[in-house]
This record gives structure tokens, sequence and C-alpha cells, in this order.
């Protein structure tokens, strides 16, 4: 068996040159370079001493004294629970569960809050909104379902008249 030749030794046997680092030019083989331009330095100015304000100036309150992390916790604001319609709430949380039940209790709670002028419009209008969807889905679900066991039967049917003797 013979020793490879590699185009770059002429002679078999000669180990192959070894591969320089990546970035490096390999001995004897010549890489155009160009020089570049100096990067221009920026004057070197110091930095303007700090001036006191003029005789004229207004003088700056005393600061306060740090006191600390432990400072008293603010007052609890009040929530509006109290003021939203009851039956907008249960609309919105019937909505998911029974959403018939969620349609009724919207409507009720909508007209609830025009009379009275309670807050919670938006929160009825959404159980309203989820109920009905809901809603469309069931009934589109049950319609698909039944004619899908309705046409199982049928072909269950077609197929069974077919092999009487």
């Amino acid at each position: 068996m013979s020793t490879p030749q590699h185009p770059e030794s002429g002679t078999p046997g000669q180990q192959p040159p070894a591969y320089a680092p990546a970035g490096t030019p390999a001995p004897g083989s010549a890489q155009p370079t160009v020089q570049l331009p100096p990067m221009p330095q920026a004057p070197q100015q110091p930095a303007p001493a700090y001036q006191t304000p003029a005789q004229g100036a207004p003088a700056y309150a005393q600061q306060q004294p740090y006191r600390g992390a432990q400072s008293p916790a603010p007052a609890p604001v009040g929530t509006t629970l109290d003021k939203t319609n009851t039956f907008a709430f249960l609309s919105i949380i019937l909505a998911f569960i029974a959403p018939i039940a969620g349609i009724v209790f919207g409507h009720m709670g909508l007209s609830q809050i025009k009379r009275t002028g309670d807050s919670g419009r938006g929160i009825a209008l959404t159980g309203l909104i989820i109920s009905y969807a809901w809603f469309a889905f069931l009934a589109v679900f049950i319609v698909l379902y039944v004619g899908f066991i309705l046409m199982i039967v049928g072909f269950a049917a077609d197929s069974a008249s077919s092999y009487m003797y």
C-alpha cells in the first residue's frame, strides 16, 4: 500500500502542512491587506467644575431625613362591589354553568341597571354574550349529534334489509 500524495507536497510520505487558526494566513500564502486610517482622537477636555448657585437664586427646602423602609400602609380603598348589580354578577357566573340561566339573569340585570342606575352594565353584557355563545354552540352540537346518530341508524337499517332471505 502506498502513502497518499497531497497536492501541496511534492514527495510521498511527507506530512501535510499544519492548519493555522482561523483568521491567520497560511504560511507561504499572500493575502491582500489594507491599511486602515488611524482613528481620530477626541480632544481631552477637563470636565467643568461644579458651580455654586448665585446669591439671588432661590434656596431649596430642607430634605426630610430618611426614616427607613417601614412606612405606614395606605388606608384601604373601598370597592364598588356593593354598588354593582347582583344579577349582572350572577349572569357572568352562570354563563359558564347554565347558559339559559345566564341569559335570564343578564336580561334581568340590564333592566334593573336601566331603572336604578347601578353599575355593572358591562358585566351583564359580557354574561349575556357568553351565555348566548354557549347556547348556540350547545344547540349546534346537539343537532349534529342527533343527526349523526340518525345517520348511523339509517345505514344500519339499510344494510340489514339487504340480507333478507
